[in-house]
């Protein structure tokens, strides 16, 4: 029989992380893709003897493909996969405000704790525990986490 685990504190760390820097990261990374789509070109310039025609909205898309294919959009995707999955067996007011929560919390614990973050609707040990489910979500996304591995 199989058991469901919880991933490594150190990876559950690391995932607490990833969250934190969430806004920050998906700021950036719209700032990164609107750069590369606004950016100019010269148009199709020949190069070289063996005439080969440069693309600039080929250059775009390779860049724009480069950058999906990063590891800060694999964070994003991960948080925001996770962010979706919380929640979903409440009512859309109260996921709202406890994805809102999940993500100030992860944010920073000390300045907002369960008693600060105005979600009545969930107990402490709920909210904890929803949190717990949030980040192993996250390894999971990332593949940093091995569900089911252990045997009985």
């Amino acid at each position: 029989m199989r058991k469901k685990t919880t991933p490594p504190k150190d990876v559950m760390r690391l995932c607490e992380e990833i969250a934190k820097g969430h806004e920050r990261r998906k700021k950036a990374y719209e700032r990164k893709r609107l750069d590369i789509i606004y950016s100019t070109g010269g148009g199709f310039v020949e190069l070289g003897r063996n005439s080969d025609i440069s693309d600039p909205v080929a250059k775009k898309t390779e860049r724009l493909e480069n950058l999906e294919k990063g590891l800060d959009a694999k964070f994003i995707r991960a948080v925001e996969q996770s962010l979706s999955a919380s929640g979903t067996d409440v009512s859309w007011e109260s996921r709202e405000k406890l994805r809102k929560a999940l993500m100030l919390n992860c944010e920073s614990g000390r300045d907002y704790p369960y008693e600060l973050l105005g979600i009545d609707e969930f107990s402490r040990r709920d909210f904890y525990r929803r949190k717990g489910r949030f980040i192993a979500e996250i390894a999971s996304a990332l593949g940093l986490a091995d569900y089911g591995a252990e045997s009985e």
